[in-house]
């Protein structure tokens, strides 16, 4: 339409029209115009079809999510036997591993609103670790541990978490340089721990920095026979077991990162702080002299403590 115009004014200045000519020239915008709307007419149609299935798409989407859901997982580990055995060099010796009745299970409960349930328990057997001929060696054996769990979290209600843990005897013997330091036995101990909240459920805009949000745990230990046996050297002999453990694993790590190192394309860097054997010597003579004066600072922190019943 605005083309027609140009065309009509052209065929009038530079030629003389005739009747006909100027009947045909008036007739073919309005052919023009006609085809432009018969032809726009049909993609009108499909662009409104196509517009409209994803607006109910949307809707179905929309309408899928406000579906509530719940997911419910159940899992269940049962070890008869587990044996490990290790060759630690010179530190720990031949050390070996024994498990044995090893059994899990548990339940989680997942909604849509916020529901969450769980549930697990873990029992033990009997579990019992032996080192022998190195610089640090000794017993641990562990007899009928028993844990159990349970989580429960709900929108506008308080959380509660409870946990309880069973053990039968546990006794345990630290060897350092092939003579005992320290000797103990633990037995028919009850651990049980329970949180009870009291937070504000309902965060409105009017609520000032008085309100207050208290969390309790709740928690009561009962044992039968608790007995510790240690020596004068106890004290400086773990401190050097503790100082040899951490160097061993030390090296191994760096080790095992060198071996993996050849195998892709990361170099291997070396550890950058290196320190010298005279201030290891001076860190040493440092502990050696402060064992006997680190007991009092801990007896200080103990009874400073506050427990409300």
């Amino acid at each position: 339409m605005p083309q027609s115009p140009n065309v009509f004014n052209e065929h009038m200045t530079n030629s003389t029209m005739s009747p006909g000519t100027a009947a045909q020239s008036l007739k073919s915008p309005a052919s023009i115009r006609s085809r432009s709307v018969s032809d726009s007419s049909v993609p009108r149609r499909d662009s409104l079809s196509k517009t409209s299935t994803p607006f109910n798409k949307s809707n179905k989407a929309a309408s899928q999510q406000g579906t509530p859901w719940e997911t419910l997982v159940v899992f269940a580990i049962n070890l008869k036997q587990l044996n490990v055995q290790m060759n630690m060099s010179n530190v720990m010796g031949n050390t070996t591993w024994t498990t044995s009745g090893l059994k899990s299970q548990g339940r989680l409960s997942v909604g849509s609103n916020r529901d969450r349930e769980i549930s697990m328990s873990v029992g033990l057997g009997r579990s019992q670790l032996d080192s022998k001929g190195g610089v640090v060696g000794g017993t641990i054996d562990v007899n009928a541990l028993e844990m159990v769990a349970h989580i429960s979290e709900h929108p506008n209600q308080q959380p509660n978490h409870k946990i309880q843990i069973t053990m039968g005897s546990t006794e345990a013997r630290v060897d350092y340089m092939g003579s005992s330091i320290l000797m103990g036995i633990f037995s028919n101990a009850d651990l049980k721990l329970q949180d009870e909240w009291k937070v504000n459920l309902y965060n409105t805009l009017d609520s000032s920095i008085t309100d207050k949000s208290e969390i309790f745990v709740h928690g009561d230990l009962k044992w039968d026979i608790f007995q510790v046996m240690i020596s004068r050297s106890t004290t400086p002999d773990l401190i050097k077991i503790g100082m040899k453990l951490q160097e061993f694993f030390t090296q191994q790590f760096d080790t095992s990162k060198r071996a993996l190192s050849t195998w892709g394309p990361v170099p291997y860097l070396p550890p950058k702080t290196v320190t010298n054997n005279l201030e290891k010597s001076s860190q040493e003579q440092l502990l050696d002299a402060a064992h006997h004066r680190h007991w009092p600072g801990v007896l200080k922190v103990v009874s400073g403590s506050k427990s409300r019943m």
